[in-house]
């Protein structure tokens, strides 16, 4: 999996339109192309590509594979029950802090998890992702919830190319109403896209690639097992103190099933208003990332510990430049925390932050809600 600072950024144009997630999971690269990419996008006036890797995957014994039957109960003040595949409304607005559904089966073989609520490129939505980690034989599925009136859009393609629609067909029942299985031109390998409405004047998808040539009955599955809610995404750490003219935009947490040391969550803020498109609100950003602490010593690994200064007693790792700042500071009870500013904090301000975050009781041990 990817360093702490990695895995929060890697992701995101794959997520913007419910497209296929990353099978790379490295935290230090991500973070790392996020800020290049956010400052490349400040001198050129472009968009921050910083959201969330794709990870994915749950086929833990006895959890969630075909021979035990997904978990139907529901979560959360929304409740719904088992084939009640939606919520009561549609979301008008996207909370980041907020779960809005869960997995209750997936194939085999998927190992990686991701959720990501709030502000994507193309505006607010929810994304759920599976992936089986291998960049070079990539299968996932992912599930996307998109707010109130939004309507599903094209998938994107290695190659570059527009996919182009090439017909649809009908899907199951599927939260008291019809569900369509949308194809489209260029699929590097078999994909089914399944859409339904998740609440009225609110779509939902499922998109399974990779899977094999059961791609349908595989979305079909995902889609009637899925369980949905509106509670607290449980996070390792509070972050008081945030300036009151920054916004949260987005929540991202990511774990593997795998390697249960590799987990990481991310919390991103804007100065921009919800009004502004979403590229300038992300063009800009204050971003805080805790995962577990793990001393790698290769620098050859991207998840490489590589501190030039102490803070609070703990080996860190402080850059700086024109008023943009990135500290990293490493075991801190087990956790690493990384926190990059857009220039929205004073001269010094990540250093000033970090001292106010609070980190849960032994986060070492903490997962996140992905984990069974």
């Amino acid at each position: 999996m990817l360093d702490e600072r990695q895995m929060g950024d890697l992701m995101l144009a794959e997520i913007e339109s419910a497209e296929r997630p990353s099978g790379v999971l490295n935290l230090d690269q991500a973070m790392t192309t996020g800020r290049r990419q956010r400052r490349q996008a400040r001198g050129a006036g472009a968009v921050l590509l910083a959201a969330a890797l794709a990870v994915g995957g749950l086929t833990v014994p006895d959890l969630l594979t075909a021979e035990r039957p997904p978990a139907t109960a529901p979560f959360g003040p929304g409740q719904t029950g088992p084939g009640q595949t939606g919520l009561p409304a549609a979301l008008t607005t996207v909370d980041p802090q907020r779960v809005y559904v869960r997995f209750g089966w997936l194939p085999d073989g998927l190992r990686d998890l991701q959720y990501q609520a709030g502000l994507m490129l193309g505006g607010s939505g929810v994304y759920l992702g599976a992936s089986n980690g291998q960049p070079n034989d990539a299968r996932f599925v992912g599930v996307s919830l998109l707010p109130k009136g939004v309507q599903p859009s094209a998938p994107q393609r290695d190659s570059g190319e527009p996919a182009s629609p090439t017909g649809t067909s009908n899907g199951p029942a599927l939260n008291g109403g019809d569900s369509t299985f949308a194809s489209y031109s260029g699929a590097e390998k078999p994909e089914a896209i399944l859409r339904w409405r998740y609440a009225p004047d609110g779509w939902a998808q499922v998109r399974v690639f990779g899977m094999g040539p059961d791609a349908r009955g595989i979305a079909a599955q995902v889609a009637r097992s899925l369980r949905f809610g509106n509670d607290l995404v449980p996070m390792p750490a509070t972050v008081p103190d945030v300036p009151a003219a920054l916004r949260l935009i987005e929540v991202s947490v990511h774990e593997s099933l795998d390697k249960p040391e590799d987990w990481y969550t991310r919390m991103t803020w804007s100065p921009e208003p919800a009004t502004a498109e979403p590229r300038w609100q992300r063009a800009r950003t204050l971003s805080v990332g805790v995962s577990r602490y793990r001393n790698v010593t290769d620098p050859a690994d991207k998840a490489y510990v590589d501190p030039n200064t102490t803070l609070d007693g703990h080996p860190a790792r402080f850059g700086g430049k024109d008023g943009n700042e990135t500290l990293t500071v490493y075991d801190v009870d087990g956790a690493t925390v990384s926190i990059d500013d857009s220039a929205l904090l004073p001269a010094g301000g990540t250093r000033a932050l970090f001292p106010k975050i609070t980190l849960v009781a032994e986060p070492a041990a903490w997962h996140t809600h992905l984990h069974p």
